[in-house]
């Protein structure tokens, strides 16, 4: 049921590109029926032989005719890869598309509870897998069921004791392939599970690469990565070792048509059961007949593997969207924002309790407190990054969820700690906060960010390519690009995650100057640690546990002496001052 419902699934994807795979079917299945006209026409020659009376100009004509049957066999054959790899091209296309603009439709709980090695398995391998199903498999089955049963039929007609004579290869081979097979769909997603998780600890182990070399921890010493390898390795070992044997014997079964025909047949011969000819017949089409009977029971382990592959697709495809509503808020002037009685959690961890709070439009307003405190989430909440579970946040008397999400993002702007970074141009990286502006508002912007002088001390400009290819940036670098896509991008609202957590002094002076520019007027949110950086908010909301503790000015959580306090003193007496 399982295997059928993929199966469904995949041809619903297919969409119309089903057709071609129809037509590469029907080319297919004549292709493969004409294979055996050849091995007829030797069966004619060799009656004429054996007759005596050889007239050497039907032998010429039918030894010109197989040649013209298998070549119109040949463009049969090629025209029908032809439209197979043509209709699986264009359907890897359309589901990678297809995955990739439904993933941008959901929230971030589903990428935290995937690993980047999950997504790129399915993104990558699982779909490739699908290019040999569609562009080979369902030609070759098509054809190697079909074509047999006419075959067969034929041979029915010609003696019945010798076409079933065929059919015990086939039937051995087939009790084989079940007992081989057994529980094979529980063994790939194993298979799969552990394919993902090396997947994941590769990409982990590459990306803090840095790291490793820092602490002298090699490939090797990297437990999490020699044990996911490891397990891998041993696992398709013991796969290879479990079905090697019965492997070997079916390989062997099925290659051995002439060990049933020649001896059961000379028998029926011998007793006057068939005649010469048919004998003949039933021995050269053994020779071929069951290859196509091989190839079909040989796929059954890349059918497990291909739906196991769609399978996952299909869990992700199935992921329900964040709903976008239909209202659009004005990109002019500075919003209001009202977080009423909200709660969140990630699965079954609580991170926000009944938050209720206000952000005026126009102003500053500051989210601290310890690392898991929930500013982070109460932020990004405001984006709908996540839907809260309970509550509502209005922007503007409207809440975010009657929001387009298209026009929601428009009116966000977001610095991060980490920076993402496209393999692009400077230019490029920049104007992915507008791409409706000139390279005059570009450089414009990069001056706002103060990072402007050192994009021209580059090689080529904005022009210099970033990324694997290109030059590499250091933090504070990448921090004042994000900055100018921001101002660049002239949102009413700022949402700013330690801007400046990789500047230096220096540039942290010329860096506050730039954010004050690019928020005034707006509705500001800003996440942050180092509490002397938000000492002039209008708003400083201090979170504990999930819940608001404190609301204030800098001036007013300073006298109330409690958890602000506390943990001002502690960062000022760190530096060698005291409050």
């Amino acid at each position: 049921m399982k295997k059928q419902s993929n199966l469904n699934y995949l041809l619903y994807l297919a969409g119309g590109e089903k057709k071609k795979l129809f037509l590469a079917v029907i080319l297919s299945v004549i292709s493969s029926i004409l294979a055996f006209a050849p091995f007829l026409i030797i069966y004619k020659m060799i009656m004429i032989l054996f007759e005596g009376n050889v007239v050497y100009k039907d032998i010429f004509n039918l030894a010109v005719l197989a040649a013209v049957i298998i070549i119109v066999r040949i463009i049969f054959f090629i025209a029908s890869g032809a439209f197979s790899h043509v209709a699986a091209f264009n359907i890897l296309y359309n589901i990678r598309m297809k995955i990739i603009k439904h993933m941008g439709n959901l929230n971030l709980g589903f990428f935290t509870n995937k690993t980047s090695g999950e997504l790129k398995k399915v993104i990558n391998e699982d779909i490739e897998k699908m290019e040999n199903f569609l562009a080979h498999h369902i030609p070759d089955i098509s054809a190697a069921v079909v074509a047999p049963f006419i075959m067969f039929i034929y041979l029915l007609y010609l003696n019945y004791k010798m076409a079933l004579v065929l059919l015990i290869p086939v039937v051995i081979g087939g009790v084989i392939q079940s007992i081989m097979f057994k529980n094979f769909e529980k063994r790939m997603e194993h298979y799969f599970t552990l394919l993902e998780n090396m997947n994941s600890t590769i990409v982990q182990f590459i990306q803090g690469i840095s790291i490793m070399k820092a602490f002298n921890v090699s490939s090797l010493s990297f437990e999490k990565y020699r044990k996911s390898i490891e397990e891998y390795a041993d696992y398709w070992k013991k796969i290879t070792e479990t079905n090697s044997q019965s492997h070997s014997i079916f390989l062997a079964i099925m290659d051995s048509g002439l060990l049933f025909t020649i001896p059961l047949g000379g028998y029926f011969y011998i007793n006057g059961g068939i005649g010469l000819g048919t004998y003949l017949l039933f021995i050269i089409i053994s020779m071929g007949f069951l290859n196509s009977f091989k190839a079909l029971l040989e796929l059954g382990s890349n059918f497990s593997m291909i739906f196991e592959g769609v399978n996952r697709i299909k869990n992700i495809l199935d992921m329900p969207k964040q709903e976008s509503g239909k209202y659009s808020l004005s990109k002019s002037g500075s919003y209001d924002i009202e977080i009423k009685n909200v709660s969140f959690k990630y699965e079954d961890k609580n991170v926000l309790n009944n938050v209720n709070t206000s952000l005026e439009k126009g102003t500053i307003n500051a989210f601290v407190g310890a690392s898991g405190a929930g500013k982070t989430t109460l932020a990004q909440l405001i984006g709908r990054f996540w839907d809260v579970n309970e509550g509502e946040i209005l922007i503007n008397n409207k809440n975010i969820k009657d929001i387009s999400m298209e026009n929601l993002m428009d009116s966000v702007a977001f610095v991060f700690q980490d920076i993402f970074m496209l393999n692009d141009t400077i230019y490029e990286n920049i104007r992915m906060g507008n791409e409706n502006v000139d390279y005059e508002e570009v450089t414009e912007a990069a001056k706002k960010a103060q990072i402007h002088d050192f994009i021209m001390t580059l090689p080529n400009g904005y022009e210099t390519r970033m990324g694997e290819s290109g030059i590499k940036l250091s933090g504070g670098e990448k921090q004042r690009i994000s900055i100018a896509r921001a101002i660049l991008k002239d949102a009413p609202i700022i949402l700013l995650d330690e801007a400046t957590a990789s500047l230096d002094a220096d540039n942290e002076i010329e860096i506050q100057k730039s954010l004050q520019k690019l928020t005034e007027g707006k509705t500001v949110i800003v996440i942050a640690h180092k509490l002397n950086t938000i000492v002039n908010s209008d708003q400083i909301i201090v979170l504990n546990d999930g819940q608001i503790e404190e609301i204030g000015n800098h001036e007013k959580l300073l006298k109330n002496k409690k958890r602000y306090f506390n943990m001002y003193k502690e960062q000022e007496q760190a530096k060698g001052w005291v409050v």
